[in-house]
């Protein structure tokens, strides 16, 4: 509705700002539409200056405000502005008398009984005034009583909530519209005619529909379930005074109590009532409804469901979850928390420990968590015949791995995760023999698998990322798992058949298959040659036990502690189960045919995994190594660990990050896996890396060495000097 305000614009300038400035500020309230405190405080503004141009005997200036403020309030009738309309109609009918226009005042009056028939005059006011409003009052004023049955219901009289006890009320001569309601009751709606000079009566007594159940519950929440079905949750408090009082009987404090719930249309017959709320026992309480009534419920208490969680961890420091939740540092103790099933993990920097537990109330689980590196389980590809997801399967068969464990993150967590980095579920998709499932897959180069495993296994606070894949629809229970290390781009496959409990287990032990960092030495190398009895020594390292004890190239071995050795794996037999310090007595034969008998040392040597050794889960190697290097412990083994990191690292084609490992690694010159080791692999990054004097450099250096590139070769010596050659060749004479 609008409402347009025409003013007196040369007059209102006379006044000057006391009544243009008023009305102006009127007129751009009524335009911009105020709302609540907003509008009460305008009329009330133009009210204030009625009053003053009133008691100034300004007549025709209350009247023009007083016209503006009633239109205000009949514009937006809000509750606390409409409660100023009474005072504001006396004013302006008493304005009105003042200018002589009796018709206009008599109509004031009028509107004022409309809206308060039980108002009176205030202040002083004129005997010729009072008779007016008392003529008035007669003819527009009577006398009513409701009897309403139920005594509760509400009733509305043109809108506005009456009183429904016995009383007489004044009431406005005319034609009325009351509605009487009540929950459980047909709704009434009629008409009520008043006269004046007569107590004016009426009757209303609704139908009863339907039983209605009332609860109050401590605490709030709770939802209530009948005969299986939810009719609602019952909201804070407070509630009603006799709620109140039988709660206090109870012991339960009027504050822990909500407010009433009702529902209707409860049918005759026995109902069971269900009291539900997560973290707390459920109650169930069976009732009989024999006759259409209100059936008022006792409060219902219910009681907290909740257990106690004892977490440790094998790392110091760990950072303790609870469904996905921070809640403290281990060792800790967590309260209250709710029955059901609940997921535990532990995190750290160089691994996680995950737990799905199923909590009783007042039960007191502990977990003892060791942490393990982690792959996180972001994508599945493929259809099982178990419905179930593919995801969790794999972490459940894979849970029983000691080395690395497998984790499902929440389902929409890592569709989120997909849907950031635009790629569908069968992004790493792969089959046994690690060929892409799908074009997309085929499509993910492995730098951008390297990429992407970096940035997939941050979010998800994993040392890798997985994918499982269900890679021939005409065999269900056959699934591949995928496996990239952070930073990886060559990803590792474990098949398995879910219905082969021995693929499982293969695929367990190819996963905790470990690795050896030292083996036992006495510093010789051997190999067979036909129509010779035992090996032939080859290679000495001249700081190494044998050649201290006089053992030299071209020696045949015969014998060890007097056991016969028929070649140069039984040498490595023989060796094998050998500590530190062990001495073992050597017969040989030297190149003349002559015998002699050495006494040497076992010591142990570095082993470095093969660059080309297809047999090893490289990705399952790389988190591993991460993991221990973390710690830092022995100097030589964490130089063996680190040196066997970045050689995986290279396996992937992490060039740089081999790099920075190599860096790290101190070992001694000697002729095994050595120092000599580390500058070729430091050569063959920096070359990947694009920096060829830094490569020519490392390459000299190991080309100066009788260090070998594995325990078990070849020597780094030959391997330098190719590369160095390459490297001259491809740049040309001159450079």
């Amino acid at each position: 509705m609008s409402h347009v305000l025409r003013l007196p614009w040369r007059r209102t300038l006379r006044r000057g700002r006391s009544v243009a400035a008023v009305w102006l500020t009127a007129i751009l309230a009524l335009r911009a539409g105020p709302a609540g405190a907003q509008e009460l405080s305008n009329v009330k503004l133009l009210m204030d200056q009625a009053h003053t141009a009133f008691e100034a005997l300004d007549y025709e200036g209350t009247v023009r405000q007083l016209d503006l403020a009633i239109s205000a309030i009949q514009a937006k009738p809000t509750d606390d502005v409409k409660k100023l309309l009474p005072s504001a109609f006396e004013m302006r009918a008493r304005s009105q008398f003042g200018l002589n226009k009796l018709p206009e005042a008599r109509a004031d009056f009028v509107s004022l009984l409309k809206a308060d028939p039980s108002y009176n005059l205030t202040g002083s006011v004129s005997p010729r005034i009072i008779t007016m409003f008392d003529e008035v009052a007669k003819v527009t004023v009577t006398k009513g009583r409701l009897l309403v049955s139920p005594l509760d219901a509400e009733v509305l009289l043109d809108g506005v909530r009456v009183s429904t006890s016995a009383d007489e009320f004044p009431i406005f001569v005319g034609d009325h519209t009351i509605t009487a309601s009540r929950i459980g009751y047909r709704t009434s709606t009629a008409t009520w005619t008043t006269a004046p000079d007569v107590v004016n009566e009426d009757k209303i007594a609704l139908d009863r529909l339907s039983a209605l159940y009332s609860f109050v519950t401590s605490p709030p929440g709770v939802t209530v379930v009948i005969d299986g079905v939810e009719h609602g949750t019952t909201k804070p408090g407070p509630p009603p005074a006799d709620y109140a009082e039988k709660a206090a009987r109870a012991g339960v404090p009027a504050a822990e109590l909500s407010s009433v719930l009702m529902v209707v249309d409860i049918p005759l017959g026995s109902h069971k009532v269900e009291f539900k709320r997560d973290c707390y026992v459920a109650d169930t309480r069976a009732h009989v409804v024999d006759r259409l009534d209100d059936f008022v419920f006792d409060p219902v208490k219910l009681q907290p469901a909740t257990a106690t969680l004892n977490v440790k961890s094998n790392e110091s420091g760990t950072a303790v979850f609870l469904d996905g939740q921070p809640r403290s540092v281990a060792p800790t103790s967590i309260t209250g928390v709710c029955e059901g099933e609940h997921v535990v993990e532990l995190k750290s920097a160089s691994g996680r420990y995950l737990r799905r537990v199923q909590l009783r109330t007042g039960q007191n689980q502990d977990i003892a968590g060791v942490l393990k590196p982690a792959f996180a389980l972001v994508s599945a590809t493929g259809t099982t015949a178990l419905n179930t997801d593919l995801r969790l399967l794999a972490e459940r068969l894979f849970d029983p791995a000691q080395s690395v464990m497998l984790f499902a993150p929440k389902q929409e967590d890592a569709t989120k995760a997909l849907q950031a980095e635009k790629l569908p579920p069968d992004w790493l998709a792969l089959d046994g023999s690690k060929r892409a499932v799908g074009n997309t897959a085929a499509d993910i180069s492995p730098v951008m698998r390297r990429d992407l495993s970096t940035r997939l296994s941050k979010l998800f606070d994993s040392q890798g990322i997985a994918s499982v894949t269900v890679p021939s629809a005409t065999n269900r229970n056959r699934i591949v798992v995928t496996l990239l290390a952070a930073g990886s781009g060559d990803p590792d496959v474990l098949d398995i058949s879910m219905d082969n409990q021995d693929t499982i287990n293969t695929a367990i032990a190819r996963l905790d298959r470990g690795l050896n960092f030292f083996r036992p030495s006495i510093g010789l190398q051997a190999v067979d040659i036909a129509d010779l009895e035992g090996p032939v020594i080859v290679n000495v390292d001249p700081n190494g036990p044998a050649a201290k004890a006089g053992v030299v190239q071209g020696d045949v071995l015969l014998r060890v502690n007097a056991q016969p050795v028929a070649d140069a794996s039984g040498l490595l037999t023989l060796l094998a189960g050998r500590k530190a310090d062990d001495t073992l007595t050597l017969d040989l034969k030297d190149k003349a045919g002559a015998a002699k008998k050495v006494d040497v040392k076992v010591f142990m040597t570095p082993r470095v995994i093969g660059m080309a050794d297809q047999t090893l889960m490289i990705n399952r190697i790389l988190v591993d190594l991460r993991a221990r290097v973390t710690a830092p412990g022995d100097p030589v083994l964490d130089s063996v660990m680190r040196l066997n990191l970045a050689v995986a690292l290279a396996r992937v084609e992490n060039w740089s990050d081999a790099r920075i490992e190599l860096q790290r690694v101190k070992l001694a010159d000697a002729s095994g896996v050595s120092s000599g080791t580390i500058q070729y692999l430091l050569g063959v990054c920096a070359e990947r890396l694009g920096n060829r004097a830094e490569a020519e450099q490392a390459y000299t250096a190991a080309a100066a060495t009788t260090a070998l590139l594995t325990e078990d070769g070849p020597p780094v010596k030959e391997l330098a000097d190719q590369r160095l050659a390459e490297l001259r060749r491809a740049t040309g004479p001159g450079h």
